[in-house]
């Protein structure tokens, strides 16, 4: 502020003329005198100041004219120190009790030092000392900033009072000084605050003059620069795979395999593909051999193909024998809940048959079960009968080494590779597969167990009511038991075998050959044969010899080798509509009559049999199903393989969940797939009992908790351990049991 502008602040005031012309004499005799001073100051010392009064020329060029001091700014003796020790106004001492309690409380509000070590210039604005004069203390967020000024309201009092009035510059006076001293004009600033903004950014920088504004500018692109390395450290983990893969038209869904496009439909909440393929079509001179996958691309499709609808089965004979099927059905179905990456579900692999000659199996993929367990079902297609078992020697002869058969069990392998390289495309875990076997599908999975080629291709197994009776004569032997079927086709060369109708082929198979078991008592004139042969290619030892190869691996701790296998049926798995049908009226004399007429009448075994079972239908069947199915699977898993086995009582006394008060063979599997109907509370106890064990295996890879690992459990209204068969304990004890268990 020049002194022109101090005059007229002075000038404001209400004075007198005369105290004005003292005022101005004043004035002029101050200046003289100072000026002399300063010119005496100046012949002794040159310095910045001689220098600008001289008018010396700068490196520039120019003349620097001496600055005018303005009187406000120097501290005068005379006039103005008459009144020093006057007192001073009401105004005046308001004034400097608010810049005192202002500085109090900015000492008080000084921000502590966060960290040991100042982080960038934010930090050290963090743990810097408030400057003097600085009024903004106000805390801004979490790290308590004083506000910038360009966000606060100007105020004017402290300049008001530092533009005071010429009567109140006055200060104490030092001794010391002569009458001279440099006081501030603008006290609201910082020392460094001028100075810096008028520098560059990289000079303020360079010389750690940062303003506050540059400052939280700091602290703010520090903040976003951690905001933006964490969003994409998050997006970056969720948006490298689509979650799920869109549809067309709403409903139709795309997806791949190593053979090329296929496209499935949406229906029931879940996505659907039928009849995929996933080998070579097995006819011509693939017949009556293995399966071959599809490694070449002229056995592909182009474009995109449609799997809308289901296929056709492969060609058998049901059990009231009737054909159905076709020769052409290398394919499998599969149910997913998600066609997706990011989350693979557990894949439960459905291989089911009634007998190995054909039967149309309740194990077929349930879209409310994959839905609600979140699993994916598929359902590989596999031949059977003549078409999938036959072993000739003209069939051996034809490759090197002979052999021949089995050639469902090659194309369940087939599948089973097939699920390893593309289940991933359909939301599925390659690393997690259960195969759920049921009945003659349950053997053929048992079968598969024995097989070392086949053990890195699945996680665990199910088997529900298999048979326990496995092939152990040689490949010649079997070759011999087929003899018939080579007389009644009339072929002597592979050639002929191949070119036959495939009703030429079903015709040549011997109706003996095609009937079931599982619902009668054994009969000594009883003929044994089996579908399995020892081909020497994928069964080379018998199943029994093998297992006990797993169990000693398994005790060994080498659990890769050992899969985990569960076993099952149920209690009254001998029950059938045709047995049911022999009698209108079942009293207790014709049920003594049927087992004296079987091998245990033959025995004399009548009168201890009906020890442990009454003399009714429903005690008829249970000795049936003991027979037949439970106690030769209470011996394979309780003295061969030491692996749990559980028995389905069904909903328990008063009814069964198949509404005839008995728990048949196919009430474990519906239940497990959510196809069994259960209108009774305890039915659905039941049901929700077993599917808790199954998908908690399913998931797990053991069962649950509270149920050991070993030893026999009773399923019913909810899992519990069994502690001994007393019937099952004399059957074999009467070498009934395994030798008669049921034969797929």
């Amino acid at each position: 502020m020049s002194t022109k502008d101090i005059n007229k602040i002075g000038e404001e005031d209400t004075k007198t003329p005369d105290k004005q012309q003292i005022e101005a004499e004043e004035k002029e005799v101050m200046l003289k005198n100072e000026k002399e001073k300063i010119e005496e100051n100046m012949k002794n010392d040159e310095g910045p100041v001689k220098s600008a009064l001289s008018g010396d020329i700068t490196e520039q060029g120019r003349e620097v004219k001496p600055k005018f001091i303005p009187i406000g700014a120097i501290k005068m003796p005379g006039f103005f120190t008459k009144n020093s020790d006057k007192d001073k106004s009401k105004d005046e001492e308001a004034i400097e009790k608010d810049n005192e309690k202002s500085a109090d409380k900015a000492d008080e509000e000084q921000p502590k030092q966060l960290f040991g070590v100042g982080f960038c210039p934010f930090m050290k604005f963090l743990n810097k000392e408030p400057s003097e004069g600085d009024n903004t203390k106000k805390p801004m967020g979490l790290f308590k900033l004083p506000y910038p000024k360009l966000f606060q309201k100007k105020s004017t009092n402290a300049n008001e009072a530092a533009l005071a009035s010429m009567e109140t510059l006055e200060d104490k006076v030092d001794a010391a000084n002569d009458g001279l001293e440099n006081i501030k004009l603008d006290m609201s600033d910082d020392e460094e605050g001028p100075v810096s903004v008028k520098l560059p950014l990289q000079e303020r920088i360079r010389q750690m003059k940062l303003t506050k504004d540059d400052k939280i500018v700091c602290a703010i692109l520090l903040l976003l620069l951690f905001i933006i390395i964490l969003l994409s450290i998050i997006l970056g983990t969720k948006t490298a795979i689509p979650a799920e893969r869109p549809l067309r038209l709403g409903r139709y869904i795309t997806t791949q395999t190593t053979c090329g496009l296929v496209e499935g439909i949406l229906d029931d909440g879940t996505y659907k593909f039928y009849s995929i393929p996933f080998a070579a079509p097995p006819l011509d001179d693939r017949r009556f051999a293995n399966a071959k996958p599809l490694n070449n691309m002229s056995m592909c499709w182009n474009g995109t193909l449609e799997v809308h609808e289901p296929g056709s089965l492969c060609l058998q004979s049901l059990e009231n024998r009737n054909i159905t099927g076709d020769e052409n059905c290398l394919t499998l179905d599969i149910v997913t809940p998600h066609v997706r990456y990011d989350t693979p579900l557990p894949v439960v692999v459905l291989i089911g048959a009634n007998t190995l000659a054909g039967g149309i199996s309740p194990a077929q993929p349930s879209a409310a079960m994959s839905k609600s367990k979140e699993v994916v079902f598929v359902r590989p297609n596999f031949r059977l009968g003549s078409f999938g078992f036959l072993a000739l020697d003209i069939l051996s002869n034809s490759k090197y080494p002979p052999t021949s058969g089995n050639y469902a069990l090659s194309d369940l392998m087939i599948a089973l590779q097939w699920i390893q390289y593309n289940i991933k495309h359909f939301g599925g875990d390659q690393d997690s597969v259960t195969l759920l076997g049921h009945r003659a599908g349950a053997t053929l999975a048992a079968a598969l167990t024995t097989i070392k080629k086949a053990q890195k291709l699945y996680s665990r197994v199910w088997l529900s009511s298999p048979s326990v009776i496995f092939p152990g004569e040689p490949l010649e032997q079997s070759q011999k038991n087929y003899e018939q079927f080579k007389e009644r086709s009339q072929c002597n060369d592979v050639e002929c075998l191949r070119r036959i109708s495939p009703a030429q082929v079903l015709d040549a198979t011997q109706d003996t050959w095609l009937e079931n078991d599982v619902d009668s008592l054994p009969s000594v004139r009883r003929t044994e044969r089996s579908w399995l042969v020892l081909d020497g290619d994928f069964l080379r030892t018998h199943a029994y010899e093998s297992w006990a190869e797993l169990k000693e691996a398994r005790n060994k701790g080498k659990e890769k080798v050992f899969k985990p296998m569960v076993f099952g049926t149920t209690q009254h798995s001998g029950h059938s509509k045709s047995l049911r049908q022999k009698h209108m009226n079942w009293t207790s004399e014709i049920v003594e009559k049927m087992v004296n007429e079987s091998y245990l009448g033959e025995r004399n075994l009548t009168n201890e049999v009906f020890k442990y079972f009454n003399k009714t239908y429903e005690g008829l069947v249970e000795l049936i199903s003991n027979i037949r199915t439970l106690c030769p699977l209470v011996s394979l898993a309780r003295m061969r393989l030491n692996t749990p086995l559980y028995v389905a009582l069904g909903s328990g006394a008063g009814g069964g969940p198949t509404g005839t008060g008995l728990a048949d063979i196919n009430s474990d599997i519906k239940a497990i797939l959510g196809t069994l109907e259960a209108s009774t509370p305890e039915q659905r106890s039941y049901v929700s009992s077993i599917q808790k064990m199954f998908y908690y295996y399913v998931s797990h890879g053991k069962l649950l908790p509270q149920v050991e690992l070993y030893g026999l459990i009773e399923v019913s209204s909810e899992p519990r351990q069994a502690h001994g068969l007393p019937a099952c304990d004399f059957l074999i004890q009467e070498d009934i049991v395994p030798r008669y268990a049921h034969i797929d």
